[in-house]
């Protein structure tokens, strides 16, 4: 029997000073080759010196980060040469455009924090669930102290890694430390599927299941879990909680179903609640003075190329018609982890009063 062919080995991605890209794909049977998400447009690959081998550079792109894929002769793949890839419901390759001065989600020569991945026991599934926890620099150090605690939740095809692998929310706080733009915090990264996702996804019937189960999980088992091993405040003024998309969702619930938690609530590209606010949060436009006086931060962000943006249009305007003071931030780009990292800092910045002053 022949032994299968080895396939040639070539760097791909590759990016030079100028902030251009390079990809590559061996396909030697391939007919056409195109990338999607490097730029507005589809770009065409060339079939290089070498026939087996595709190639295209871009154009110069902005500092970023990048999702991309592949379409062979109508067929969607990730990039095989690179390790970095996006882990959703449909897998992404991606790469990062650095930038100078180095943006706030690149590595620094700062003080770093530390990242624990646990397993805690979940009385609400009757099972494991995987949570990460980023401490500040010097946390250790400072025995006695305690800190403020987010809850920093994900969307609907990730886990709890993704605001670590895709979102970088713990190189940001870094750098925001280091830069004294923000105080130091306790951020706990829950995984936010108690439910499983079916296997044929209605994220309509699906969503409300999950996130009352999410809700139990959240007040029943993490917290407590994070409470006995963690020196988090007890403070509602130092507790919050914000995610993104499905995340943001389940935070805008969750948080303002309970103010007598979290004083600080924030949704980036949520799927925000639906429907009539009065219905959904009675408490909440039962008394609108005591709500504003207890949030401290009620933040909302969205990008306007977002497929979510007419439900956070629709919940803005439900909160303004019943005079809940909030922050509704409406910018450039699509439901992508470029916008969420630049939420997040926007966000981390206002959190907790913001930093010390001398």
């Amino acid at each position: 029997m022949e032994a299968p062919p080895v396939l040639a080995q070539h760097l791909s991605p590759e990016v030079d000073d100028s902030g251009r890209v390079t990809v590559r794909l061996n396909a030697p049977e391939a007919g056409s080759v195109v990338v999607r998400g490097l730029g507005d447009e589809a770009i065409a690959l060339s079939r290089a010196e070498e026939a087996d081998v595709w190639e295209v550079t871009t154009p110069p792109l902005a500092p970023e980060i990048y999702e991309y894929t592949f379409e062979v002769d109508g067929t969607i793949m990730i990039d095989p040469q690179n390790r970095r890839v996006k882990k959703w419901i449909t897998l992404a390759s991606m790469v990062e455009v650095p930038g100078d001065p180095p943006a706030l989600h690149a590595w620094r020569p700062v003080p770093h924090g530390a990242l624990t991945r646990h397993r805690y026991a979940s009385s609400t599934t009757g099972g494991e669930r995987g949570v990460l926890i980023y401490t500040p620099p010097g946390y250790l150090e400072a025995r006695g102290a305690t800190y403020p605690v987010v809850y920093l939740l994900h969307g609907f095809g990730d886990d709890e890694g993704a605001w670590q692998e895709n979102g970088r929310a713990h190189v940001i706080l870094d750098n925001l430390l280091a830069e004294a733009r923000c105080r130091p915090m306790i951020v706990v990264m829950p995984y936010g599927h108690p439910v499983p996702i079916p296997r044929e996804v209605d994220f309509e019937t699906y969503a409300p299941e999950n996130l009352r189960a999410m809700e139990r999980d959240l007040f029943d088992d993490l917290m407590p879990y994070i409470g006995s091993r963690y020196r988090v405040s007890p403070d509602r003024e130092e507790r919050a909680i914000v995610g993104l998309s499905m995340g943001g969702g389940q935070a805008l619930t969750i948080g303002l179903r309970h103010l007598e938690t979290f004083a600080w609530v924030g949704g980036f590209s949520s799927a925000a609640p639906s429907g009539n606010l009065a219905e959904r949060f009675p408490r909440l436009v039962e008394d609108v003075d005591e709500v504003n006086a207890r949030l401290r931060k009620l933040w909302i962000g969205c990008g306007e190329d977002d497929f979510l943006l007419e439900y956070n249009h629709a919940f803005v305007e439900g909160l303004k018609e019943h005079g809940i003071v909030h922050t509704y931030s409406e910018t450039g780009g699509g439901h992508t982890w470029s916008v969420w990292r630049r939420y997040w800092a926007t966000f981390a910045e206002l959190l907790f009063g913001g930093p010390a002053r001398p």
